[in-house]
């Protein structure tokens, strides 16, 4: 039997054999508020994928709420969002449509809009993502270093603490 996902804010990724966004797009299987109710049955996925979506919500509980209700007992739930302690986040005055760290995106595609046509609302540390997904268990977290090239990315990974991580990653399980 193939493993149902559920890729939350797909945008064009094809990851998931169902893909929910705000907006319609190639990729996307059902439209909807992902700050409202998902239109779907109590545990039926077996995985839960959300990258680069989180801090675009306004409604963090109801993600928390959401992505459990429909994960299988056992699921696996997965989480990319953006670092809290990442050093140009501090030292740029905003780090959502600041042009110098949009070119350490892949392909310099950057954020892929402009002005308010979206937002970043929060950002996360292991200890956000702990507390708000205190339900699920078993969680394990990694950090993501983005460079525009390799002196980059390498000078990014001596920074202490993390502060070079533009993402934190967690995977956890109902």
């Amino acid at each position: 039997m193939e493993k149902r996902i559920l890729n939350v804010g797909c945008g064009n990724q094809e990851y998931g054999t169902e893909r929910i966004d705000i907006c319609k797009t190639e990729t996307t299987t059902k439209v909807c508020d992902l700050n409202k109710k998902w239109p779907f049955a109590d545990g039926i996925f077996d995985e839960v994928y959300s990258k680069c979506v989180l801090e675009h919500l306004k409604n963090l509980d109801n993600f928390s709420f959401e992505a459990y209700r429909v994960l299988k007992k056992g699921g696996k739930l997965y989480i990319r969002t953006d670092f809290a302690g990442y050093l140009p986040t501090h030292i740029f005055k905003s780090h959502e449509h600041n042009k110098a760290l949009e070119i350490q995106y892949q392909n310099n595609y950057g954020f892929g809009h402009s002005g308010d046509s979206d937002a970043h609302y929060y950002l996360f540390v292991r200890s956000h993502l702990e507390k708000f997904l205190i339900k699920f268990k078993n969680k394990k977290f990694n950090y993501v270093v983005c460079g525009r090239n390799k002196i980059m990315h390498f000078l990014l990974k001596l920074l202490p603490k993390n502060l070079g991580a533009m993402h934190i990653e967690m995977v956890a399980t109902k």
